[in-house]
Protein backbone atom coordinates (compact mmCIF):
# COMPACT_ATOMS: atom_id res chain seq x y z
CA UNK A 1 0.00 0.00 0.00
CA UNK A 2 0.94 3.53 -0.78
CA UNK A 3 0.43 6.98 0.32
CA UNK A 4 0.26 10.84 -0.75
CA UNK A 5 0.71 13.65 0.93
CA UNK A 6 -1.91 15.74 -0.91
CA UNK A 7 -4.52 15.79 1.68
CA UNK A 8 -7.27 17.22 -0.28
CA UNK A 9 -6.72 13.98 -2.58
CA UNK A 10 -5.94 11.09 -0.10
CA UNK A 11 -8.71 9.67 2.20
CA UNK A 12 -7.76 9.43 6.06
CA UNK A 13 -4.62 7.43 6.49
CA UNK A 14 -5.09 5.72 9.92
CA UNK A 15 -2.33 4.86 12.60
CA UNK A 16 0.01 7.20 11.53
CA UNK A 17 1.05 11.07 12.04
CA UNK A 18 -0.87 13.94 9.48
CA UNK A 19 2.12 13.63 6.96
CA UNK A 20 1.24 17.33 5.08
CA UNK A 21 3.23 18.22 8.51
CA UNK A 22 6.06 17.11 7.19
CA UNK A 23 6.80 20.49 5.78
CA UNK A 24 9.18 23.16 7.09
CA UNK A 25 8.38 23.97 11.45
CA UNK A 26 6.71 20.38 11.14
CA UNK A 27 7.75 16.72 12.09
CA UNK A 28 11.32 15.37 11.43
CA UNK A 29 11.71 13.21 8.53
CA UNK A 30 13.11 9.85 10.52
CA UNK A 31 13.43 6.36 9.63
CA UNK A 32 14.07 3.09 11.30
CA UNK A 33 17.81 2.90 11.73
CA UNK A 34 18.71 6.36 12.47
CA UNK A 35 21.47 7.07 14.62
CA UNK A 36 20.99 10.56 17.14
CA UNK A 37 22.77 12.58 19.60
CA UNK A 38 26.03 11.05 17.74
CA UNK A 39 25.37 7.91 17.60
CA UNK A 40 23.99 7.21 21.26
CA UNK A 41 20.50 6.36 20.36
CA UNK A 42 19.53 4.07 17.22
CA UNK A 43 15.70 4.07 16.79
CA UNK A 44 14.27 0.28 16.49
CA UNK A 45 10.83 1.03 16.19
CA UNK A 46 7.77 3.62 16.67
CA UNK A 47 6.23 3.86 19.99
CA UNK A 48 3.74 6.73 18.93
CA UNK A 49 2.50 9.61 17.54
CA UNK A 50 0.72 13.06 18.23
CA UNK A 51 0.11 16.37 17.05
CA UNK A 52 3.44 18.21 18.02
CA UNK A 53 5.74 15.27 18.29
CA UNK A 54 6.69 11.48 17.42
CA UNK A 55 8.15 8.73 19.61
CA UNK A 56 10.47 6.21 18.95
CA UNK A 57 11.72 3.24 20.63
CA UNK A 58 15.66 3.34 20.59
CA UNK A 59 18.20 1.59 21.64
CA UNK A 60 20.83 3.18 23.98
CA UNK A 61 24.29 1.68 22.93
CA UNK A 62 25.67 3.69 25.66
CA UNK A 63 23.90 1.81 28.41
CA UNK A 64 22.71 -1.05 26.61
CA UNK A 65 18.87 -0.41 27.12
CA UNK A 66 16.10 0.66 25.25
CA UNK A 67 14.35 3.94 25.57
CA UNK A 68 11.84 6.31 24.42
CA UNK A 69 12.74 9.37 22.26
CA UNK A 70 10.03 11.83 21.81
CA UNK A 71 11.08 14.65 18.77
CA UNK A 72 8.93 17.29 19.03
CA UNK A 73 8.39 19.55 15.78
CA UNK A 74 10.18 22.30 15.17
CA UNK A 75 7.73 25.02 16.15
CA UNK A 76 7.11 23.67 19.20
CA UNK A 77 10.75 23.01 20.27
CA UNK A 78 11.75 26.83 21.57
CA UNK A 79 9.90 26.43 24.56
CA UNK A 80 9.05 22.94 24.89
CA UNK A 81 6.95 23.79 28.49
CA UNK A 82 6.41 19.48 28.19
CA UNK A 83 10.38 19.63 28.70
CA UNK A 84 10.35 22.36 31.27
CA UNK A 85 7.95 20.70 33.73
CA UNK A 86 9.57 17.17 33.76
CA UNK A 87 12.54 19.04 34.80
CA UNK A 88 11.31 20.80 37.05
CA UNK A 89 9.28 18.24 38.66
CA UNK A 90 12.14 15.67 38.85
CA UNK A 91 13.69 18.53 41.19
CA UNK A 92 11.27 18.08 43.18
CA UNK A 93 11.78 15.98 46.81
CA UNK A 94 10.75 12.20 46.16
CA UNK A 95 7.41 11.59 47.50
CA UNK A 96 5.30 8.80 47.05
CA UNK A 97 3.52 9.30 43.19
CA UNK A 98 7.08 11.28 42.15
CA UNK A 99 7.75 7.76 40.58
CA UNK A 100 5.32 7.48 37.66
CA UNK A 101 6.17 10.74 36.55
CA UNK A 102 8.57 10.22 33.71
CA UNK A 103 12.31 11.23 34.05
CA UNK A 104 14.17 12.73 31.42
CA UNK A 105 17.30 10.90 30.86
CA UNK A 106 18.77 13.46 28.69
CA UNK A 107 17.91 16.05 26.22
CA UNK A 108 19.63 16.93 23.17
CA UNK A 109 18.66 18.60 19.44
CA UNK A 110 18.53 17.32 15.75
CA UNK A 111 18.59 19.53 13.08
CA UNK A 112 16.74 18.65 9.70
CA UNK A 113 15.31 19.68 6.40
CA UNK A 114 12.04 21.08 8.77
CA UNK A 115 14.35 22.71 11.05
CA UNK A 116 15.07 22.33 14.54
CA UNK A 117 13.95 19.92 16.93
CA UNK A 118 14.16 19.02 20.25
CA UNK A 119 14.51 15.26 21.22
CA UNK A 120 13.69 14.30 24.89
CA UNK A 121 14.84 10.82 26.12
CA UNK A 122 12.54 8.76 28.41
CA UNK A 123 12.50 5.45 30.44
CA UNK A 124 10.35 3.45 27.44
CA UNK A 125 6.87 2.34 28.08
CA UNK A 126 4.89 -0.49 26.21
CA UNK A 127 1.81 0.27 25.59
CA UNK A 128 -0.89 2.66 27.30
CA UNK A 129 -4.15 1.38 29.50
CA UNK A 130 -6.33 2.08 26.23
CA UNK A 131 -4.07 -0.35 23.92
CA UNK A 132 -4.18 -3.04 26.91
CA UNK A 133 -8.27 -2.80 27.44
CA UNK A 134 -8.65 -2.68 23.55
CA UNK A 135 -6.70 -5.99 23.05
CA UNK A 136 -8.45 -7.79 25.18
CA UNK A 137 -11.80 -9.80 24.34
CA UNK A 138 -13.41 -8.31 27.54
CA UNK A 139 -11.47 -5.21 27.93
CA UNK A 140 -11.16 -6.08 31.66
CA UNK A 141 -8.26 -5.68 34.13
CA UNK A 142 -7.94 -8.50 36.70
CA UNK A 143 -9.17 -6.88 40.20
CA UNK A 144 -5.70 -6.86 41.85
CA UNK A 145 -4.26 -5.10 39.15
CA UNK A 146 -6.71 -2.68 38.89
CA UNK A 147 -6.22 -1.73 42.24
CA UNK A 148 -2.55 -1.47 41.77
CA UNK A 149 -3.21 0.97 39.15
CA UNK A 150 -5.54 3.02 40.87
CA UNK A 151 -3.19 3.44 43.94
CA UNK A 152 -0.23 4.53 41.48
CA UNK A 153 -2.60 6.87 39.18
CA UNK A 154 -4.04 7.99 43.02
CA UNK A 155 -0.97 8.91 44.39
CA UNK A 156 0.93 10.24 40.90
CA UNK A 157 -2.17 13.25 40.89
CA UNK A 158 -1.54 14.18 44.62
CA UNK A 159 1.74 14.35 44.45
CA UNK A 160 1.26 16.54 40.83
CA UNK A 161 -1.28 18.58 42.71
CA UNK A 162 1.49 19.02 45.35
CA UNK A 163 3.61 20.74 43.14
CA UNK A 164 0.67 23.24 41.98
CA UNK A 165 0.61 21.20 38.46
CA UNK A 166 -3.10 20.17 37.92
CA UNK A 167 -2.39 17.68 34.89
CA UNK A 168 -5.36 18.63 32.57
CA UNK A 169 -5.69 15.45 30.43
CA UNK A 170 -5.98 12.42 32.40
CA UNK A 171 -7.64 9.19 30.42
CA UNK A 172 -6.53 5.89 29.61
CA UNK A 173 -4.26 6.66 26.86
CA UNK A 174 -2.39 8.76 28.97
CA UNK A 175 -1.49 6.17 31.51
CA UNK A 176 1.40 4.08 29.95
CA UNK A 177 2.78 0.46 31.09
CA UNK A 178 6.72 -0.01 31.64
CA UNK A 179 8.23 -2.45 29.50
CA UNK A 180 9.67 -5.30 32.28
CA UNK A 181 12.96 -4.56 32.27
CA UNK A 182 14.56 -8.01 31.17
CA UNK A 183 13.74 -6.44 27.42
CA UNK A 184 16.79 -4.31 28.03
CA UNK A 185 18.39 -7.70 27.78
CA UNK A 186 17.23 -8.22 24.23
CA UNK A 187 19.46 -7.70 21.46
CA UNK A 188 17.18 -6.09 18.49
CA UNK A 189 16.97 -9.38 16.67
CA UNK A 190 15.02 -10.53 19.50
CA UNK A 191 13.10 -7.92 20.12
CA UNK A 192 11.94 -8.14 16.26
CA UNK A 193 11.74 -12.21 16.58
CA UNK A 194 9.02 -11.37 19.86
CA UNK A 195 6.98 -8.59 18.74
CA UNK A 196 7.25 -8.34 15.04
CA UNK A 197 9.19 -6.82 12.66
CA UNK A 198 8.67 -2.56 12.59
CA UNK A 199 5.80 -1.72 9.51
CA UNK A 200 6.90 0.86 6.66
CA UNK A 201 4.66 2.32 3.98
CA UNK A 202 5.71 3.94 1.34
CA UNK A 203 4.79 7.74 0.45
CA UNK A 204 4.38 8.91 -2.77
CA UNK A 205 3.18 12.36 -4.07
CA UNK A 206 -0.20 11.59 -6.15
CA UNK A 207 1.16 13.76 -9.13
CA UNK A 208 4.55 11.62 -9.83
CA UNK A 209 6.84 14.28 -8.55
CA UNK A 210 9.95 13.88 -6.23
CA UNK A 211 8.66 14.32 -2.34
CA UNK A 212 10.24 17.35 -1.07
CA UNK A 213 13.54 17.14 1.64
CA UNK A 214 11.35 17.46 4.29
CA UNK A 215 8.98 14.47 3.70
CA UNK A 216 10.21 10.76 4.53
CA UNK A 217 10.50 8.05 2.02
CA UNK A 218 8.18 5.46 4.20
CA UNK A 219 6.28 6.56 7.34
CA UNK A 220 5.64 3.94 9.88
CA UNK A 221 2.81 1.99 12.30
CA UNK A 222 3.41 2.08 15.85
CA UNK A 223 4.72 -1.45 16.71
CA UNK A 224 2.73 -3.55 19.35
CA UNK A 225 5.16 -4.36 22.39
CA UNK A 226 1.56 -4.52 24.70
CA UNK A 227 -0.43 -7.20 26.64
CA UNK A 228 -4.20 -7.68 26.28
CA UNK A 229 -5.44 -6.19 30.08
CA UNK A 230 -6.53 -9.42 31.23
CA UNK A 231 -3.35 -11.13 30.85
CA UNK A 232 -1.41 -8.37 32.61
CA UNK A 233 0.08 -9.43 35.86
CA UNK A 234 0.37 -8.09 39.47
CA UNK A 235 4.01 -6.85 39.07
CA UNK A 236 3.96 -6.19 35.46
CA UNK A 237 1.52 -3.04 35.84
CA UNK A 238 3.99 -0.49 36.95
CA UNK A 239 2.59 2.89 35.20
CA UNK A 240 3.85 6.06 34.26
CA UNK A 241 1.73 9.22 33.52
CA UNK A 242 2.56 10.61 29.96
CA UNK A 243 1.27 13.92 28.32
CA UNK A 244 1.77 16.83 29.96
CA UNK A 245 0.79 19.39 27.12
CA UNK A 246 -2.18 20.81 28.84
CA UNK A 247 -0.59 20.71 32.34
CA UNK A 248 -0.43 24.16 34.46
CA UNK A 249 -0.06 26.20 37.71
CA UNK A 250 -3.69 27.26 38.17
CA UNK A 251 -2.15 30.25 40.53
CA UNK A 252 -0.08 31.31 37.71
CA UNK A 253 -2.13 30.41 34.69
CA UNK A 254 -5.99 31.64 34.27
CA UNK A 255 -7.82 28.81 32.38
CA UNK A 256 -11.47 28.39 31.79
CA UNK A 257 -11.30 25.29 28.80
CA UNK A 258 -10.51 22.46 29.12
CA UNK A 259 -8.90 20.35 25.74
CA UNK A 260 -9.03 16.68 27.24
CA UNK A 261 -11.35 14.54 25.71
CA UNK A 262 -15.05 15.45 25.09
CA UNK A 263 -16.59 13.10 27.27
CA UNK A 264 -14.49 13.44 30.18
CA UNK A 265 -14.26 17.60 30.44
CA UNK A 266 -15.82 18.54 33.92
CA UNK A 267 -19.25 20.81 33.94
CA UNK A 268 -17.44 23.43 35.16
CA UNK A 269 -15.49 23.57 32.27
CA UNK A 270 -18.47 24.48 29.87
CA UNK A 271 -20.67 26.43 32.62
CA UNK A 272 -18.39 27.73 35.40
CA UNK A 273 -17.08 31.49 35.49
CA UNK A 274 -13.84 30.34 37.25
CA UNK A 275 -10.57 29.50 36.06
CA UNK A 276 -9.99 25.98 36.16
CA UNK A 277 -8.24 24.46 39.11
CA UNK A 278 -7.36 20.56 40.44
CA UNK A 279 -10.89 20.23 41.10
CA UNK A 280 -11.10 19.64 37.29
CA UNK A 281 -8.47 16.79 37.47
CA UNK A 282 -10.27 14.91 40.25
CA UNK A 283 -13.24 14.82 37.91
CA UNK A 284 -11.70 13.12 35.17
CA UNK A 285 -9.62 10.77 37.51
CA UNK A 286 -12.41 9.69 38.94
CA UNK A 287 -13.68 8.72 35.15
CA UNK A 288 -10.60 7.06 34.87
CA UNK A 289 -10.92 5.09 37.89
CA UNK A 290 -14.06 3.77 36.86
CA UNK A 291 -12.69 3.02 33.49
CA UNK A 292 -9.75 1.33 34.60
CA UNK A 293 -12.27 -1.45 36.78
CA UNK A 294 -14.59 -1.11 34.69
CA UNK A 295 -15.19 -2.62 30.41
CA UNK A 296 -17.05 0.72 29.95
CA UNK A 297 -16.50 4.27 30.53
CA UNK A 298 -19.00 6.13 32.62
CA UNK A 299 -19.81 8.66 30.06
CA UNK A 300 -20.62 7.55 26.42
CA UNK A 301 -21.08 8.90 23.13
CA UNK A 302 -21.28 8.21 19.59
CA UNK A 303 -20.65 11.93 18.89
CA UNK A 304 -19.53 13.60 21.69
CA UNK A 305 -20.98 17.02 20.89
CA UNK A 306 -20.76 19.65 24.40
CA UNK A 307 -25.15 19.18 24.67
CA UNK A 308 -24.69 15.33 24.46
CA UNK A 309 -21.58 15.15 27.25
CA UNK A 310 -23.94 17.42 29.36
CA UNK A 311 -27.04 15.33 28.93
CA UNK A 312 -24.93 12.30 29.72
CA UNK A 313 -23.72 14.05 33.08
CA UNK A 314 -27.18 14.77 34.21
CA UNK A 315 -28.13 11.71 33.45
CA UNK A 316 -25.82 9.98 35.24
CA UNK A 317 -25.43 12.35 38.45
CA UNK A 318 -28.51 14.23 38.57
CA UNK A 319 -29.08 17.98 37.88
CA UNK A 320 -26.26 20.54 37.51
CA UNK A 321 -26.43 23.23 40.18
CA UNK A 322 -29.10 26.08 39.47
CA UNK A 323 -26.49 28.72 37.77
CA UNK A 324 -25.11 26.25 35.87
CA UNK A 325 -28.39 24.52 34.89
CA UNK A 326 -30.06 27.68 33.78
CA UNK A 327 -27.09 28.24 31.14
CA UNK A 328 -27.80 25.18 29.43
CA UNK A 329 -29.80 26.55 26.59
CA UNK A 330 -30.29 22.64 25.33
CA UNK A 331 -31.62 21.05 28.91
CA UNK A 332 -35.16 20.81 27.50
CA UNK A 333 -34.23 19.14 24.60
CA UNK A 334 -33.42 15.90 27.02
CA UNK A 335 -35.16 16.52 30.25
CA UNK A 336 -37.70 18.58 32.28
CA UNK A 337 -36.90 21.60 34.58
CA UNK A 338 -36.41 19.29 37.51
CA UNK A 339 -33.96 17.31 35.71
CA UNK A 340 -35.96 14.63 34.55
CA UNK A 341 -35.80 12.81 31.54
CA UNK A 342 -38.46 13.44 29.06
CA UNK A 343 -40.07 10.89 27.85
CA UNK A 344 -40.74 13.13 24.79
CA UNK A 345 -37.74 14.49 23.70
CA UNK A 346 -36.36 13.10 20.49
CA UNK A 347 -32.94 13.11 21.95
CA UNK A 348 -33.65 11.39 24.81
CA UNK A 349 -35.88 8.25 22.96
CA UNK A 350 -32.66 6.17 22.02
CA UNK A 351 -32.32 5.49 25.69
CA UNK A 352 -36.00 3.51 25.35
CA UNK A 353 -37.07 5.96 28.04
CA UNK A 354 -35.12 4.02 30.72
CA UNK A 355 -32.95 6.74 32.43
CA UNK A 356 -29.30 4.87 32.72
CA UNK A 357 -28.43 6.25 36.42
CA UNK A 358 -25.29 5.71 38.23
CA UNK A 359 -26.08 2.16 39.37
CA UNK A 360 -27.18 0.90 36.23
CA UNK A 361 -24.42 1.97 35.19
CA UNK A 362 -22.29 0.49 37.27
CA UNK A 363 -24.09 -2.83 36.53
CA UNK A 364 -23.57 -2.90 33.14
CA UNK A 365 -19.92 -1.37 32.56
CA UNK A 366 -18.68 -3.19 36.04
CA UNK A 367 -20.26 -6.04 37.54
CA UNK A 368 -21.89 -7.93 34.56
CA UNK A 369 -18.70 -7.76 32.65
CA UNK A 370 -16.60 -8.63 34.83
CA UNK A 371 -19.29 -11.63 35.88
CA UNK A 372 -19.13 -12.97 32.07
CA UNK A 373 -15.47 -12.42 32.04
CA UNK A 374 -15.26 -14.98 35.49
CA UNK A 375 -13.32 -11.70 37.34
CA UNK A 376 -15.78 -12.15 39.82
CA UNK A 377 -15.60 -9.73 42.96
CA UNK A 378 -16.94 -8.30 45.94
CA UNK A 379 -18.27 -5.02 44.52
CA UNK A 380 -21.90 -6.13 44.74
CA UNK A 381 -23.96 -3.87 46.67
CA UNK A 382 -21.04 -0.79 47.05
CA UNK A 383 -22.34 1.48 44.15
CA UNK A 384 -22.84 3.72 47.13
CA UNK A 385 -19.31 3.14 48.44
CA UNK A 386 -17.98 2.97 44.88
CA UNK A 387 -19.59 6.45 43.36
CA UNK A 388 -18.49 8.57 47.16
CA UNK A 389 -15.03 7.28 47.01
CA UNK A 390 -14.61 8.55 43.31
CA UNK A 391 -16.18 11.75 44.32
CA UNK A 392 -17.80 12.58 41.15
CA UNK A 393 -20.68 14.79 41.28
CA UNK A 394 -22.45 17.18 38.88
CA UNK A 395 -24.46 18.72 41.62
CA UNK A 396 -21.33 20.33 42.96
CA UNK A 397 -19.61 23.27 42.10
CA UNK A 398 -16.17 23.29 41.28
CA UNK A 399 -15.49 25.54 44.36
CA UNK A 400 -17.15 23.41 46.75
CA UNK A 401 -15.15 20.45 45.22
CA UNK A 402 -12.45 18.52 46.93
CA UNK A 403 -8.95 20.04 45.03
CA UNK A 404 -7.01 16.99 46.66
CA UNK A 405 -7.25 13.40 45.91
CA UNK A 406 -8.08 12.85 49.71
CA UNK A 407 -11.96 13.06 47.95
CA UNK A 408 -11.27 9.79 46.41
CA UNK A 409 -9.01 8.09 48.84
CA UNK A 410 -7.48 4.83 49.10
CA UNK A 411 -10.74 3.49 50.49
CA UNK A 412 -11.91 2.44 47.00
CA UNK A 413 -8.93 0.55 46.04
CA UNK A 414 -7.90 -0.82 49.48
CA UNK A 415 -11.82 -2.55 48.93
CA UNK A 416 -10.71 -3.57 45.01
CA UNK A 417 -7.79 -5.10 46.16
CA UNK A 418 -9.63 -7.42 48.72
CA UNK A 419 -11.59 -8.79 45.66
CA UNK A 420 -9.34 -11.43 44.57
CA UNK A 421 -6.85 -11.87 41.53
Amino acid sequence: MQFCIDPASCPLIEDVEDLDRYRPGGYHPLKIGDDLNDGRYRLVDKLGYGGSSTIWLARDLQMARYVAVKVIIADASVDAPEAILLSSLARSPSRPGSETIPSIIEQFWAVGPNGKHKCIVTPSARMSLFDAKEASKFGLFRPKVAQSIIAQLIREVDFLHSEHIVHGDLHLGNILVHFPKVIDHFPTSELYKEFGEPKSEAVICVDGKPLSTGVPTNVYVPGWFGARSDELALGEEKIILSDFGESFNPHKTRRFSSNTLPLLQPPEARFSDKPLSFASDIWTLACTIWEIFGQRPLFEAFYPTADRVTAEQVEVLGILPPEWWQKWNGRLEWFDEQGELDPKSEASRGHDRIRMTWDKRFGYCIQEPRAEAGLRDRLRGREKSFRDDASIDANVPAERKSDSTAGIELRMDERMGRTGS
